[in-house]
């Protein structure tokens, strides 16, 4: 086991705290290097002897000449930057080996709460899975330590001592035959059926538990297997060798050159004196040899240096506290009675004794607890206060939708008028024709004319030549609908901005107003009609008329077209459009009489505008009044003309062409 010392040194303010260890023996330098530092020194007086007694007089010249070369190129190998980053490399390798053995106390812990009951089948399933884990952990390191290879040679051995059982034996001895590989892994397998099997019988309760269990299991797998690699992959040999090289080349070269010998008669060197122990060779000897014994008892920590893990110590351990925690503990616990600050709840001093008192201590500040800001640095340097208003509280989904950009969203408009429609109730709501709604409330989607949020300056754009070109097009197109239609003005600012825009979202509120509106609408329209049959109107028609689709136009909130009125000649025909042929026969008498052209709009069901146009086609036969007659319609899909420069109230003159030369955008019925 690694010699721990940390009990004898706890005060290293004390005088001479590291003294008290130099004295130790096992695991010390000294015990590391006594036998190089002897022969090192038998090697050392050989050389020094056969100098003072065996050489002649010239032969000690030339001795001179050759330590004197040896002692200056000993010091060109550089030892203490070989032998640190090995070092360092192999102290990194024992820590990590060591972090690496697995200690199946957690396991054993939710296998004990995973697991509950005390008959005897959750008590075999408890103490199979344990055993199981720690067989795995004695069979990898079998492998790679020559103390547990002592201790179990053979697969009987292990039998032996418990851990394994004889079928068990049997199925290794088998596996074993089909391949040589080594198969640490069988008894997790093994440990996660028995697991699968207590889920599938009911004794685990829940699958997050399984899980929990196969978690680490699969952990104590990954770290064995992590030992067994960090086994057969070893630090490269080659490193090994030039660090070894490295410091025997240079003590050998130091045999010749640190050898003190009497100066020559008549010399004009400095003066040495002859000391017979190489005092500081002996400790440069010890220091770094021992700092390569350190690399070389670290290597290997699974071996049997004094500094080597006791592993046949942590098995037995490991078995006993398994053992003992699904076992011997299970479901037990001491008298759940009540703590000494239960009235207290919350204790505000615990006791000290007389010789820790002075260990008594608060919480440590941290560093910024006592640093002030002072009150002008406190200040938001990039937040301004809010501007309160009354429409900055309301919001709905159209927030998250990008608005028409006003530049764009007139030129929609100004293309729209010219084909003369009427925006529909539902969309005019929803992008705020109708009511004017400001959007003061969204930073990214407001719109010039709901006014620019506070604190979000206005980007001025510069504009292209093509943005000055569609900006000059449009202002003639502007003006020239102005023209025809008496100076009518359209809303918003003509900012020649052509960004593209995406379809608004309508919100619940809008839906369920329209549906309100359709509700209504249709309930008029039969009441009107019944009304209209009741009265008997039975006269015929020559010509129904002409039901005209247009694109849909924004108009104003105070517009007359954007709601249906009774009475009126449009409402009749829309009735006629809309109502079933029975209903319909009592509105035939007001179509007859109704030659005006009535713009009329129709939210509810997607049409904009519709115009009623007599026409001139020859009259139906008088029919029976107690028939009811039998309308016949032609519908033509007519190409609209864009380019068209007809009022949006007035009457196209597309109406006096017959079907066939008809243009796409109206519907003849």
């Amino acid at each position: 086991m690694t010699i721990s010392y940390a009990g004898e040194v706890p005060n290293g303010s004390s005088f001479g705290c590291f003294w008290r260890i130099l004295c130790k023996w096992r695991g010390s330098v000294y015990k590391l290097v006594w036998r190089e530092l002897l022969a090192y020194l038998t090697l050392y007086y050989t050389i020094n002897l056969l100098y003072r007694f065996a050489l002649t007089e010239q032969q000690q010249r030339i001795f001179e000449k050759v330590r004197q070369y040896f002692g200056a190129q000993s010091e060109s190998i550089p030892m203490s930057f070989v032998l640190g980053f090995y070092v360092s490399l192999v102290v990194k390798r024992w820590w990590e080996q060591y972090k690496l053995l697995p200690w199946p106390d957690t396991l054993a812990l939710f296998i004990s709460a995973g697991i509950p009951g005390a008959d005897e089948t959750g008590r075999l399933m408890r103490r199979n899975i344990v055993r199981y884990a720690i067989l795995a952990y004695v069979i990898t390191l079998q492998r790679v330590s020559l103390r547990v290879k002592r201790r179990f040679p053979t697969w009987q051995h292990v039998v032996d001592s418990g851990l394994m059982l004889e079928s068990e034996r049997k199925v290794f001895e088998k596996m074993d035959g089909k391949s040589p590989m080594s198969k640490y892994w069988m008894p997790l397998v093994w440990a996660t059926n028995i697991i699968n099997r207590a889920r599938k019988e009911g004794l685990i309760t829940s699958d997050h538990i399984v899980q929990t269990l196969l978690v680490e299991l699969s952990d104590i797998r990954r770290r064995l297997g992590a030992l067994i690699g960090y086994d057969t992959v070893c630090v490269p040999l080659v490193y090994t060798q030039v660090v070894t090289l490295a410091l025997y080349t240079y003590f050998v070269a130091a045999l010749m050159g640190r050898q003190l010998v009497p100066p020559a008669p008549g010399s004009t060197s400095k003066y040495e004196p002859d000391v017979y122990f190489p005092l500081f060779t002996a400790l440069q000897f010890c220091f770094y040899v021992g700092w390569l014994k350190v690399a070389e008892v670290l290597i290997n920590p699974f071996g049997e240096d004094d500094d080597d893990i006791e592993l046949n110590w942590l098995i037995d351990r490991h078995i006993k506290a398994a053992y003992m925690i699904v076992d011997e503990m299970h479901e037990e616990h001491p008298e759940l009675l009540k703590d000494q600050y239960w009235e207290e709840v919350v204790p505000k001093d615990l006791p000290y004794t007389v010789a820790s008192e002075h260990y008594r201590r608060h919480e440590p500040p941290c560093s910024a607890d006592h640093y002030k800001v002072k009150a002008e640095d406190a200040v938001y340097a990039n937040v301004q206060a809010p501007r309160k208003s009354h429409d900055e509280t309301y919001a709905d989904y159209e927030s998250v939708d990008t608005p028409l950009v006003e530049r764009r969203k007139n030129w929609f408009q100004r293309q729209i008028s010219r084909m003369g429609s009427v925006r529909s109730a539902s969309t005019a709501y929803s992008s705020g024709g109708l009511f004017g709604r400001n959007r003061h409330n969204s930073v990214v989607y407001s719109s010039p004319e709901a006014g620019q949020p506070v604190g979000v300056p206005q980007q001025h754009h510069k504009m292209s030549l093509y943005e000055r070109l569609v900006g000059r097009k449009s202002g003639r197109g502007q003006h020239r609908q102005n023209s025809k239609h008496g100076g009518q003005k359209s809303n918003g600012s003509a900012i020649p901005i052509t960004l593209r825009n995406r379809p608004r979202i309508p919100t619940p509120d809008v839906t369920k107003e329209i549906m309100d509106r359709e509700n209504r609408i249709a309930m008029g329209m039969q009441n009107m009609g019944v009304i209209m049959a009741h009265q008997g109107y039975q006269n015929e028609v020559p010509v129904l008329g002409a039901l005209v689709l247009s694109p849909i136009q924004e108009l104003d909130s105070g517009s007359v077209n954007n709601t249906l009125h009774a009475g009126q000649p449009g409402t009749t025909a829309l009735a006629q459009a809309v109502l079933s042929p029975g209903l319909a026969q009592g509105m035939t008498p007001m179509l007859a009489a109704a030659p005006v052209v009535s713009p009329v709009t129709l939210s509810p069901i997607g049409v904009s505008q519709l115009t009623l146009v007599n026409g001139s086609a020859p009259s139906t036969p008088r029919i029976d009044r107690t028939t009811p007659p039998i309308p016949r319609a032609t519908v033509t899909e007519i190409p609209s003309d864009r380019d068209s420069d007809h009022s949006g109230t007035g009457t196209p003159p597309e109406f006096n062409r017959k079907p066939n030369g008809s243009k796409r955008g109206e519907v003849y019925v």
